[in-house]
């Protein structure tokens, strides 16, 4: 398994660029239902950790560079490093292997600075967020968000205690790294919140593989990205009736989870790619060829977050709720092997751990 690290360790990168507002899909295609919007199970997780959780709203970054930038390009690193949000966004650089351009950053922050004081209190993604820190909308959040996420997670998962920060000037719509971040102009995309939400409780529940320290550690890496978004994306699309509003890039992926030739496209790619990764020790050429495939196919295509949720949508509809939250806390192994049971061979994915 060895041979495979270095594309692991590309997939991984890859995994935290994968909500940059870059990537974009080209808009294609009718649909014919295959998924449709169902509410939460709210409240029957078969535990009470969700009534210990709390979720807080916290925009003091977008106010700052919003209303005071002037302050903040004098001394930009001191900013990066004190700010709550960018300190996130700093270490998801560091994560990604991504130097931080800081003098492209201080020209996304020229507009601000050429806004007059008199009119920076009106800056749309600051009024939006504003009205998010209300204590009522942050109290009917918690109050529907979080018995909701809990009605899919297993039941020894613990309580998470989480902070959204709404800033600005970053390269992603959102992204978790233990609190969240969010573009200022989602401060108010409810469904961005919960597939982000779901992605830190999945991180607080982990998985069996991981407390035994699994032998297929290297493989749950490589599938782990499918796993996640996967999930988290279904989770979101069955919160669409209870949380409508969505950013861009989430609506277009809800749009092609009801066209199965996307679907059966896509899942032929995503087969294609991962019978593909044995080859990459060969030589350096054929592992930058996979990268670009990893970033086409799935992120730019969406093929981690559109299969990965059909594949979530099928073991919740065939296996039941509490199945469900066990092939959570089981990991990536458990979901693709599981769901291959469950369908015939055209709609398999490709399975490396019976590779081996």
């Amino acid at each position: 398994m060895k041979t495979y690290m270095s594309v692991i360790a590309f997939i991984i990168i890859s995994f935290f660029l994968s909500s940059t507002r870059a990537f974009s899909q080209k808009e294609q295609g009718t649909s014919s239902t295959t998924l449709e919007a169902q509410p939460g199970n709210q409240g029957k997780g078969g535990h009470g950790s969700f009534l210990e959780s709390t979720i807080r709203f916290d925009n003091s970054s977008l106010k700052k560079i919003v209303l005071y930038p002037e302050s903040i390009v004098a001394a930009p690193e001191a900013f990066w490093e004190s700010d709550s949000a960018y300190h996130l966004y700093k270490l998801w650089h560091q994560f990604a292997s991504l130097p931080i351009d800081m003098d492209r950053w201080k020209k996304d922050l020229q507009p601000f600075i050429n806004t007059p004081d008199s009119e920076r209190c009106k800056n749309s993604q600051l009024v939006i967020s504003q009205k998010m820190m209300n204590k009522e909308k942050i109290d009917d959040f918690n109050k529907r968000a979080i018995p909701y996420l809990y009605s899919f997670l297993p039941k020894d998962c613990p309580p998470i205690h989480a902070t959204i920060y709404f800033t600005t000037a970053i390269m992603l719509n959102g992204f978790t790294m233990n609190d969240l971040v969010i573009y200022g102009e989602n401060s108010d995309k409810e469904n961005l919140f919960i597939h982000e939400l779901f992605h830190r409780c999945q991180r607080a529940c982990g998985t069996i593989a991981e407390k035994n320290d699994s032998k297929d550690v290297e493989l749950d890496r490589i599938y782990s990205i499918l796993w996640t978004e996967g999930t988290a994306t279904y989770v979101g699309f069955n919160a669409l009736k209870e949380f409508p509003n969505v950013d861009p890039l989430l609506q277009r992926d809800y749009k092609f989870l009801k066209d199965t030739t996307k679907i059966n496209q896509l899942r032929q790619s995503l087969n294609e790619l991962f019978k593909d990764i044995p080859i990459l020790a060969k030589n350096t050429k054929d592992q930058n060829e996979i990268q670009k495939r990893v970033i086409q196919i799935g992120f730019v295509d969406r093929a981690f977050y559109i299969v990965g949720c059909n594949m979530a949508a099928t073991l919740d509809k065939k296996l039941g709720r509490d199945a469900f939250r066990e092939i959570l806390l089981h990991g990536p192994k458990y979901f693709i092997q599981k769901y291959n049971s469950l369908v015939d061979s055209e709609h398999m994915i490709f399975d490396l751990y019976n590779q081996k």
